[in-house]
């Protein structure tokens, strides 16, 4: 599928499609006309990228959150290391708003 209907079905713009791939956190192929080719699991990443940047993660946590999805021998708990440092760090910044 092009940029743009990858766009219409992960909810963002063309031009945070582009960023995301130039820093290397989407790697779409390319048809043999050179345009970019997107596929469902490229939508699905921008989905969680999107939604992970919603939640507050920075880019390098999501980048480091999908190389863990994509290592299918990496264990459970160093997702769930990343989620509860967020958390620490979400309450931390309440307890400062107090």
């Amino acid at each position: 599928m092009n940029i743009g209907t990858a766009a219409e079905q992960s909810g963002l713009p063309p031009k945070t499609i582009r960023y995301y791939e130039d820093i290397g956190l989407l790697r779409p192929d390319r048809a043999d006309n050179g345009y970019r080719d997107y596929s469902m699991a490229d939508v699905h990443r921008l989905r969680f990228l999107q939604r992970s940047r919603s939640l507050g993660f920075s880019v390098e946590e999501c980048r480091q959150l999908l190389s863990l999805y994509g290592d299918k021998e990496r264990e459970s708990a160093d997702v769930k290391a990343i989620a509860e440092a967020k958390l620490a760090e979400i309450d931390r910044k309440l307890a400062e708003l107090a």
